[in-house]
């Protein structure tokens, strides 16, 4: 998700594991129409989902938790007999589906959804009320699944390739999700509806819900491509956000230069002023950091959740176990956003802000096909200090800068796993990272720096350098300035290795800023 973990997100095994009365279909289409009424906090409508189907099947799956309840089903417009399981609805046939072909399934639901503690981190919809004590409702389900309100295929390896949103509610009030506006219609005296559309592919957890008394305020960013900003705020803050959202140009400036142009140009970019902290919901970022900057001068949520449309909604992970790749791109990209207005030292210091956080507890990689959420903020910051530690071990920013662009360029509106990452890397860059992903991914523990010390003559030192903790094909090329001014580079690995330096030259605190390392074995870390 687009914020830190806090504790560990109950997996749902159901939803996680992929069989093959949901593996057989493709989602192609939803078009969903959705009543809020925040007087009862309960929700009706309904699903049309146009489906392909991919391999012969008698079953098909469509997941629904038991919050929710079914009121019709259609299949190719016809009422169709179903099975309600526990979190899912169960459609058989007597003849089997056939791969290739085309069909659409309708679902009516209503219920009372999940209501969200703790948005965004405890997932579900968040019944709240303005200053003005109107109606201010916001959902949120990353942790949780669409299906904790939606019929739908609950599983981050499926997305629909476009979305139609209706989203019915009380006069007073404005309705926000995904995509662009393409109408508002009355309804009857106390009800009327906006209409959505969204022209790109989208995750179910990223169909967002937004209700309020907003104003609607708008501009441009003129890059690569041009796009439209819109920003949906609670009407009494109309004038600070206008001003605080002057922002959000320098952020497309950045990860234009950085990662290439918004990926989601047709659909615009919207932020929309939520009763939560915020949430990467897709060309509709969920904003409630009340204005504030922070210690660097930029808002945390405006710049973090956006950089989660090049990172989380374009290049989505296909299981929440590589959820890794959305968050440690995303937390590396508030340091470059630093590092492109105000330099690599400021940089450098708002990474060490992030490096404290780091807990190597249990591995970024986690277990397969069973929805499983990590139990720290490990993918956040060690994985922003990972990409760090491989930009230095590359050492050409150049060369490293190209292959982020050409990254997104090449997974761009794509679902991938942790294996075509690497995988990518090795390409891009012209290196095997397989041992280094080895290490920094599928292991809690960090690799641990070993230094010794002795005393040299005429004012040298010698330091032994050792790295253990890793695996064997393990290396990092440590780059010292020498009092010469001339860079030497030397490999250091677990097998060891001496330096020769003056005994009052200070690299060590050089090589902490660059890499990734436990220094615990260090005698003297407190003093550097």
């Amino acid at each position: 998700m687009g914020l830190c973990l806090q504790g560990l997100f109950a997996n749902n095994a159901s939803i996680g594991y992929l069989g093959k009365d949901r593996s057989c279909y493709d989602v192609k289409h939803y078009a969903i129409t959705v009543k809020i009424d925040p007087s009862l906090k309960r929700i009706s409508g309904s699903n049309d989902m146009a489906i392909n189907v991919l391999s012969y099947t008698k079953l098909l799956r469509i997941d629904l938790m038991p919050t929710m309840q079914v009121d019709y089903l259609s299949f190719d417009g016809q009422a169709k007999p179903f099975v309600r399981k526990k979190d899912h609805v169960l459609l058989r046939f007597e003849q089997a589906l056939k791969t290739g072909d085309q069909h659409q399934i309708k679902i009516a639901f209503n219920g009372a959804p999940r209501v969200a503690e703790h948005a965004p981190w405890d997932g579900g919809f968040v019944w709240s009320l303005d200053d003005y004590n109107r109606p201010w409702v916001g959902m949120a389900c990353e942790s949780l699944g669409p299906s904790s309100w939606l019929p739908c295929k609950d599983h981050w390896s499926d997305e629909a390739e476009q979305m139609d949103m209706c989203i019915i509610v009380p006069k007073s009030l404005t309705g926000v999700s995904n995509g662009r506006l393409v109408s508002v219609q009355t309804i009857d005296s106390n009800w009327h509806a906006f209409n959505w559309h969204v022209s790109s592919p989208i995750n179910g957890y990223n169909i967002s819900i937004n209700v309020g008394a907003y104003t609607h305020l708008s501009d441009t960013f003129k890059g690569q491509a041009t796009v439209d900003l819109d920003y949906y705020v609670l009407d009494y803050n109309s004038a600070k956000a206008e001003r605080h959202f002057l922002q959000v140009d320098k952020m497309h400036q950045a990860f234009e230069h950085y990662f290439g142009p918004y990926p989601f140009a047709k659909d615009g970019y919207k932020l929309v002023e939520t009763p939560y902290w915020g949430m990467e919901h897709q060309s509709c970022v969920a904003y409630g950091n009340q204005y504030k900057n922070n210690a660097f001068g930029f808002d945390f949520i405006i710049v973090h959740e956006s950089g989660h449309e090049w990172f989380a909604n374009s290049i989505t992970a296909d299981d929440p176990a590589d959820m890794w790749i959305h968050e440690s791109f995303t937390t590396y990209s508030e340091a470059l956003y630093v590092e492109y207005f105000m330099g690599k030292q400021a940089a450098n210091e708002y990474l060490w802000t992030q490096r404290l956080k780091i807990s190597n507890k249990a591995p970024m990689q986690g277990p397969r096909g069973m929805y499983y959420h990590g139990s720290d903020n490990d993918i956040y910051y060690k994985g922003t200090w990972m990409l760090h530690t491989m930009r230095h071990m590359l050492n050409n920013d150049s060369l490293w800068f190209a292959t982020l662009k050409q990254l997104n360029n090449t997974f761009k509106h794509s679902i991938v796993n942790t294996q075509q990452i690497i995988a990518f890397f090795n390409q891009a860059t012209g290196r095997n990272w397989q041992a280094f992903f080895d290490v920094y991914v599928y292991k809690s523990q960090l690799p641990v720096l070993n230094l010794n010390v002795t005393e040299g003559k005429d004012g040298m030192n010698v330091y032994h350098l050792k790295l253990s903790n890793c695996v064997n094909k393990t290396q990092l090329p440590i780059v010292v300035k020498m009092p010469s001014g001339e860079y030497q580079t030397w490999q250091l690995s677990k097998h060891g290795m001496s330096i020769t330096l003056p005994n009052n030259f200070d690299w060590i605190s050089q090589v902490k800023a660059q890499y990734l390392l436990d220094w615990s074995a260090y005698p003297n870390e407190a003093e550097l």
